[in-house]
């Protein structure tokens, strides 16, 4: 209790500072006879906002706060309605500038809220960086304008450094930068969270002990503008709605409506900014939604009494956590001392000097210009620093809503040019390095180790848009022109006869990229090529048919399930184009042993060796998990090794044809079968059990050595074959 009461405190005293200043930032100069209630209406709304934030927060000790960005905003586009206005009448003014104030916090409090209902509060993190912070160091630039306002009485920089040439505006002006030079110095030195609130009242105390010093009674300070020209009244006063509403300027106020969406998205961005600081230095996570939906409804309730936004304090937040204040005492005894300043509040007006509240403003916004934009240069890469330069220009030079515009143009652009140079083609290969999972005879291999440069392969990876769709293009020309021409006074690459592009990683793809697609479908007719499109998602295809290319339909192109399937079928198309296919196929097992091992004159006895299994498609040759007592080589047809997924499915690992010997490791190393082999065509399979292997190593050493330099041959190929695919991997 004791810690909570010294955070409310500390925190209230705080409020009842920032509020004077604030309500000084927004009702000065043709809006001054407002800030009687503008003081009221701000303290109340703080005290709205600490009390209900600390009742319904998920963070217990939360203290909010009244945040001044929102306001250094809002006061532009209330000097800016006041200027326009200039002939109204003076309610009219008043009415109009808290109408635009409370509009602005109900449009805070219902983005917050439906953002808060719809759980959507983590994407708002994805905003970017570098426009946040030039928000935030263009909102510091708006407090510095502002404090000039409120020195100069007048709107606007080159009117306001005008107006410092009269004597008595040049002396509040100097006394207020040297107030925030010294609080500048005060908090560089102190972490005390009563090092603020002390300076202000010690500098007070000393202007009013100074003026009798100086003969200067406060009537004729008033008079000079030192102190504010509103009667002493001990109470607070509040606008009331009914007058509002008849008096306000609409058509000004909802011409003030993108000022309020700003302030209501810079005031999302700095809730969850904050929300996500307190996560770090408390090590625990905070429902950011849950936040969003009871600071909304808080900011609602300040609305509708015309005040302006807020929402919970990092600062007075870690420091409750710091001096032990664990519940929600923190929150309510903060609203308790800034309703019991209320009622001194037309008192605290009438004896604030101008510069102080000046001073305090213009120290608000040098800090937001030092850490968002100066700071900001040293823990920000160039390009990203540059935007926070840019959009505080923009803000300075034509408006904020101009430099939010700019922030989120340059971001973009700056996103599509990093994005579209990332690479796009995650792997591109000839068809004579990559090959399928097919193990074919040895014929076959060695026609395809030449033909097989005929296909390229190419694998995409993330989003294709215009940006990055390009990078394919420049490849498959590249691969075209050197197709029989001279390069580097080189033979050209053999023809391109397919092209596969794998989009197994692909994302997603807009028009524009489908439309680059459409080129180099018309570049691959043009060579006379096939494309074969690989592993094709529903969403790229549909934005293939909105473009006019049908995959199913158009004769140059080609569907297939994976990679490894797009493969086959282009290696399976050009070993029949050559006859080699066929001719391995049909071969006799004594041919293909020869052409594994090389001529030997025990081959034809180790064929006698085997024996002759003919079998039917689906038939299963292996079983996993069974015992190895034999191994199998393909004489005839196909077979594939596969496995069981646990959803039921069976994945394909391989496909062995004629020549490819099947189940020799499980068999030496005396395992169990790890897959399933099953036939795919009717096949012819020879078979050497493990009985057989050990009588001939008994009876006919010779012959058992023959068939072993055929196994270790077998399993040589396939450590070469792996050992080539992890190359490509790690390439």
């Amino acid at each position: 209790m004791i810690a909570s009461a010294m955070i409310g405190l500390i925190a209230g005293i705080d409020n009842l500072g920032n509020g004077l200043a604030i309500a000084a930032l927004l009702f000065t100069g043709p809006l001054a006879a407002g800030l009687g209630a503008g003081v009221g209406v701000v303290l109340l709304s703080a005290a709205i906002l600490a009390l209900l934030v600390a009742l319904r927060s998920t963070q217990p000790n939360s203290v909010a706060l009244v945040q001044e960005t929102g306001v250094a905003i809002l006061a532009s586009t209330v000097a800016t309605m006041a200027a326009g206005l200039e002939d109204a009448p003076e309610g009219v003014r008043i009415a109009t500038a808290f109408a635009i104030l409370g509009g602005s916090t109900l449009v805070t409090g219902l983005l917050f809220w439906m953002v808060g209902r719809l759980r959507l509060g983590r994407l708002v993190r994805f905003f970017p960086y570098p426009v946040v912070a030039g928000f935030l160091a263009g909102s510091g630039w708006l407090l510095v304008e502002g404090a000039l306002a409120m020195v100069s009485g007048r709107h606007g920089l080159g009117a306001g450094i005008a107006g410092l040439a009269a004597p008595m505006v040049a002396v509040t002006a100097v006394a207020a930068v040297g107030l925030a030079g010294l609080l500048v110095l005060a908090m560089r030195r102190s972490d005390s969270p009563f090092t603020m609130p002390l300076v202000l009242l010690a500098t007070a105390l000393a202007f009013h002990a100074g003026l009798p010093l100086l003969g200067v009674t406060a009537e004729q300070a008033r008079g000079w503008g030192w102190l504010p020209g509103v009667a002493g009244g001990g109470g607070f006063s509040l606008p009331v709605p009914t007058e509002v509403l008849a008096l306000a300027d609409w058509g000004r106020v909802a011409a003030a409506l993108p000022a309020m969406v700003s302030v209501a998205v810079l005031g999302m961005l700095g809730l969850l900014l904050n929300v996500s600081g307190i996560e770090l230095a408390q090590g625990r996570d905070i429902d950011a939604d849950a936040e969003l939906r009871s600071t909304g409804a808080a900011n609602l309730l300040a609305g509708a009494l015309g005040g302006p936004s807020g929402y919970v304090g990092l600062g007075m937040t870690l420091l409750a956590g710091r001096m032990g204040a664990t519940g929600r005492g923190a929150g309510l005894a903060t609203a308790a001392v800034i309703l019991g300043g209320l009622f001194v509040a037309g008192w605290l007006v009438s004896v604030t000097p101008v510069f102080l509240t000046a001073g305090l403003i213009l120290f608000l916004g040098v800090e937001l210009l030092q850490e968002w934009l100066i700071d900001a240069h040293r823990r920000l890469p160039r390009t990203e620093w540059l935007i926070v330069l840019a959009v505080v220009l923009a803000i300075a030079g034509i408006g904020f809503m101009e430099g939010l515009a700019l922030g989120l143009a340059v971001s973009l652009a700056m996103f599509v040019y990093s994005y579209s140079r990332l690479p796009v083609i995650r792997g591109r290969h000839s068809g004579a390095e990559l090959r399928s999972r097919v193990d074919r005879s040895p014929a076959a291999s060695l026609h395809l180790t030449g033909a097989g440069a005929a296909i390229e392969a190419m694998q995409v990876q993330g989003y294709l848009f215009f940006g990055t769709a390009e990078q394919i293009v420049g490849p498959v020309r590249d691969r075209l022109e050197r197709a029989g021409g001279q390069t580097g006074g080189q033979t050209g690459a053999q023809p391109l006869r397919f092209l596969i592009i794998d989009f197994r990683h692909i994302k997603g793809m807009d028009s524009a990229a489908a439309g680059v697609f459409r080129r180099i479908r018309n570049m691959i007719e043009a060579a006379g090529a096939t494309l074969v499109l690989s592993a094709l998602p529903a969403a790229v295809e549909d934005a293939f048919r909105n473009c006019g290319l049908d995959p199913d339909r158009d004769p140059v192109l080609r569907r297939a399930p994976d990679l490894d399937h797009a493969l086959e079928s282009c290696e399976e198309a050009l070993l029949a184009g050559n006859g080699a296919g066929l001719a391995g196929a049909d071969a006799p097992l004594l041919r293909h042993l020869e052409a594994m091992t090389g001529p030997h004159p025990r081959l034809a006895d180790a064929v006698a060796a085997l024996d002759t299994l003919h079998l039917e498609p689906d038939e299963v040759l292996i079983r996993a998990g069974e015992a190895a007592s034999d191994v199998f080589i393909v004489g005839r047809g196909r077979v594939k090794v596969q496995i069981a997924l646990p959803d039921g499915r069976s994945l394909r690992l391989r496909t062995m044809t004629a020549g490819a010997v099947v189940g020799e490791i499980a068999l030496l190393l005396g395992q169990t079968r790890g897959a399933d082999v099953v036939v795919e065509t009717p096949a012819t399979i020879h078979r050497l059990t493990a009985a057989t292997l050990a009588r001939l190593e008994r009876e006919d050493p010779e012959l058992a050595l023959v068939l072993h330099r055929i196994l270790a041959t077998t399993l040589a190929q396939k450590v070469t074959l792996a050992n080539r695919l992890i190359e490509q991997a790690a390439g």
